[in-house]
């Protein structure tokens, strides 16, 4: 994964301790691997979004209505994976320079070309899988199910996101 932020259990200077049943080091080490999540998914939301501003040609009503709901799905999430990092006890990045720092999607202005646009989309889709991969194993090796099970979900869609664009281009 990227670098790797410091976590501590704190909340405006007051400790919070989950107490849920983790080990003491879980809830740091699954909340930095969702932290990875988070980054990706914001940059994910952010490029998929621009693609259903900017998309032209052919295609355009469909590639237009696809990542509109592409987009409004990854901005649902993106809240749900803060709120899990935080009931971790851990703080969520929200910043983009600890996006930038702790994802592997990077940014990237795209063209108006709509096949270059959805083939930018498939590989960060493809890199985002690789990030909730990675962070399903943490979960899993920390016993963290509540954890996995929102990443797997995350993960499908994820794939279904890929697979719907791939059958635009191919």
């Amino acid at each position: 994964m990227a670098t790797q932020m410091k976590r501590t259990d704190t909340h405006e200077g007051a400790a919070f301790k989950p107490k849920t049943g983790l080990s003491a080091g879980a809830y740091a080490a699954v909340a930095d691997a969702m932290g990875h999540v988070l980054a990706d998914s914001y940059q994910m939301f952010i490029k998929t979004q621009g693609v259903h501003w900017n998309v032209a040609g052919p295609n355009f009503f469909g590639l237009h209505k696809l990542t509109e709901a592409q987009y409004e799905d990854l901005y649902a999430a993106i809240d749900k994976i803060a709120e899990r990092i935080r009931a971790l006890g851990q703080p969520a990045p929200a910043s983009y320079t600890s996006y930038g720092k702790m994802g592997r999607i990077r940014d990237e202005e795209g063209d108006g070309d709509a096949d270059k646009q959805v083939s930018m989309l498939i590989r960060d889709n493809g890199l985002l899988c690789q990030t909730l991969r990675e962070a399903v194993d943490v979960a899993e090796k920390n016993n963290d199910v509540v954890t996995a099970d929102l990443l797997t979900g995350r993960l499908a869609q994820h794939e279904q996101n890929s697979w719907m664009l791939q059958m635009i281009v191919s």
